[in-house]
C-alpha cells in the first residue's frame, strides 16, 4: 500500500509547518487539529505511534503531539522512535490530569513540554509560538554547529530539562492551590498572592470589571475605562512615572468563557520578561477553569437547594400545625453554631440541613401527619422513618452528602436511645446533634392540636434534665445560655 495515501492532500503538497497530532481518541484529534488549524498551520492525526511512524516521512513536522496511553506503541516508544530519526522534533505530550511524573517522564526521553485536557486556544497558541521561537533559534544554531557545539548544546539541553522540571512542580504546586479553592473570592486572593510572591518587591492587585458598562473596578471603588487591548485578551504595558522613578505596569485580563471577567494589575521596577509573563497567563488559566468550575457547581447548587427548599414549603403547607417549625429551627440551630464558634463551612452545612431536616416527612401519609390526636405506636414507628426517607430523597445529590447524613441522623439521642441508628455520643455527627437539640426546643415550645407550648423556662429546665441523655452536655450548656439570655 502506498503510505502518501494515508497523507491529507494538502500535507502531500509539501505545505511548511505542519503539526503532527496522535491520539486513540478521534474527538481529541479533532479537536486539537481544529485549534492548531485556526491558528494558520496544517494537521496530520494518527491514531497510534505505529500509524505516526508510518507518517514521519511526511515532514517536516514544526512539532508533535501525543499521547501517552495507545495501543500497538505507547507515547513514550513513539517518542524513542522520534528522536532517533530526529532529535530537533519538539513532542509535546497529550496528558488528561497534568501529571507531572508523566510529564516529566516523558522529557526524559526527550519530550519538550506538555499540554493538558480539555485545551484552550491560548494554551496552544502559547505552545505553537513557543515551538516557533525554538525552532528558528535551533535553525540558527545549526549553521554553526560543530561537534564541540553539539556537545554544549547537550548539555545546555540537560540543564534546560531540570530547570523546566522544577518549573512545572512549583507551577503545578502552585496550580493545585487554586484549583483546589472553593470560592471565587478565595481564588481571586490566591491569584494576587502568588504573582506577589513571583516578583519581589512588585504590588499587585485584582480589579473586577463592572459588566454593565465594561469598566474596570479599581480597589477605591473608582471605575475606569478597561481598554480594547485588554477586552481583546492582550496584555497591556504602561510606564509609571513618579518623582523617584519610573515604573512598569502590567496588566493580565482575566477572560471566563471568551468574556473578561476582571484584571490583575502587577506593578514592578522593571520590565516582566516574556518567560514570567506566559507563568502569569498559564496561571490566570487555570484560575479561569477553576472560576467556570465553582460558577456551574454554585448553579447547580443553588438549583437543587431551590428545589428542595419548595418541597419542604410544600411540607409546611401540608401540616400547618408545623409551619414555619423548619425556620425556627433552623435560626436556633445556626445562633447556636455560631455560639460554639463553628467553621463558616460547617455553618452553612448546618443552615441547609436544618432547613430540610424534616424533609422526608413528605412520605408520611396525610392520616398521620395532620392527625389532631396523639399518635399510636404503630403511627410513631411511620414517623420515625422520616430520617431516612429525608437522606434517602438526598444520597443521590453527591454534593450534598454532609447534608444528607446530618439529616439521617437527627433524632439520635446522646445516651443511644435514639433512632434510626442507635448511635452515641460523638459517633452521632455533631451538627446532627445541634438540629436535635434546636428542634426539641422548638417543640416543646410551640403549640400542637393535642397541646400547648411550654415557657421557655420549663423547656431550659427540661434540657437540662436530659443533658446528658437525650442531648449533647456541652452543646446543651450553650444552648441553655442563648436561651436564657433570649
Amino acid at each position: 500500500m502506498d503510505e502518501t495515501a494515508l497523507i491529507p492532500e494538502n500535507v502531500q503538497h509539501g505545505l511548511q509547518d505542519k503539526v503532527l497530532i496522535v491520539d486513540d481518541d478521534p474527538g481529541i484529534r479533532e479537536t486539537l487539529s481544529a485549534l492548531i488549524e485556526a491558528q494558520g498551520y496544517a494537521t496530520i492525526t494518527a491514531e497510534d505511534g505505529l500509524q505516526a511512524v508510518s507518517l514521519l516521512d511526511a515532514g517536516p513536522f514544526l512539532c508533535i503531539f501525543t499521547d501517552i496511553m495507545m495501543p500497538n506503541m505507547t507515547g513514550i516508544e513513539l517518542i524513542k522512535r522520534i528522536k532517533t530519526e530526529d532529535i530537533s522534533i519538539p513532542v509535546i505530550v497529550i496528558t488528561g490530569h497534568a501529571s507531572i511524573e508523566t510529564a516529566i517522564d516523558a522529557m526524559k526521553h526527550g519530550a519538550s513540554d506538555f499540554i493538558s485536557k480539555p485545551f484552550k486556544t491560548k494554551q496552544i497558541e502559547f505552545i505553537i509560538n513557543k515551538v516557533q521561537r525554538e525552532k528558528l533559534i535551533l535553525e540558527e544554531n545549526k549553521r554553526f554547529s560543530d561537534e564541540l557545539h553539539l556537545h554544549r548544546l547537550i548539555d545546555n539541553l540537560a540543564g534546560q530539562l531540570e530547570d523546566k522540571s522544577q518549573e512545572i512542580s512549583s507551577l503545578q504546586t502552585i496550580s493545585d492551590r487554586i484549583t483546589s479553592l472553593k470560592g471565587i473570592r478565595e481564588i481571586v486572593n490566591a491569584i494576587v498572592d502568588v504573582s506577589r510572591d513571583l516578583f519581589d518587591k512588585s504590588r499587585v492587585t485584582f480589579c473586577p470589571v463592572n459588566r454593565q458598562n465594561l469598566k474596570l473596578i479599581l480597589p477605591e471603588g473608582q471605575e475606569i475605562d478597561l481598554e480594547d487591548v485588554l477586552i481583546k485578551g492582550e496584555i497591556l504595558q504602561e510606564v509609571i512615572s513618579t518623582q523617584e522613578m519610573n515604573e512598569i505596569k502590567t496588566t493580565f485580563p482575566l477572560r471566563i468563557e471568551g468574556q473578561i471577567f476582571g484584571a490583575l494589575c502587577i506593578i514592578t521596577h522593571r520590565i516582566l520578561t516574556k518567560d514570567e509573563q506566559s507563568k502569569i497567563l498559564y496561571l490566570l488559566q487555570r484560575t479561569a477553569e477553576r472560576m467556570e468550575n465553582v460558577a456551574l457547581y454554585e448553579g447547580l447548587y443553588e438549583s437543587v437547594l431551590s428545589t428542595l427548599y419548595s418541597m419542604a414549603k410544600i411540607l409546611d403547607a401540608r401540616d400547618p400545625y408545623t409551619s414555619r417549625h423548619s425556620t425556627r429551627v433552623t435560626t436556633l440551630a445556626t445562633n447556636l453554631g455560631k455560639a460554639m464558634q463553628l467553621s463558616e463551612d460547617d455553618r452553612d452545612v448546618l443552615y441547609i440541613a436544618s432547613s430540610l431536616h424534616d424533609i422526608g416527612k413528605v412520605g408520611v401519609p396525610d392520616s398521620i401527619l395532620r392527625k389532631p390526636d396523639k399518635l399510636s405506636k404503630e403511627e410513631f414507628d411511620v414517623i420515625k422513618r422520616h430520617p431516612e426517607i429525608g437522606a434517602d430523597i438526598l444520597k443521590a445529590i453527591t454534593i450534598m452528602h454532609r447534608e444528607t447524613e446530618i439529616i439521617r441522623y437527627h433524632h439520635e439521642r446522646y445516651d443511644g436511645k435514639g433512632y434510626p441508628a442507635g448511635l452515641t455520643g460523638t459517633e452521632i455527627p455533631v451538627l446532627s446533634r445541634v438540629i436535635a437539640l434546636a428542634d426539641s426546643y422548638d417543640a416543646m415550645t410551640s403549640d400542637r392540636p393535642y397541646r400547648r407550648g411550654i415557657p421557655v423556662d420549663m423547656a431550659v429546665q427540661e434540657i437540662l434534665r436530659c443533658k446528658g441523655t437525650q442531648f449533647d452536655p456541652e452543646i446543651a450548656d450553650i444552648f441553655i445560655n442563648i436561651a436564657r439570655e433570649g
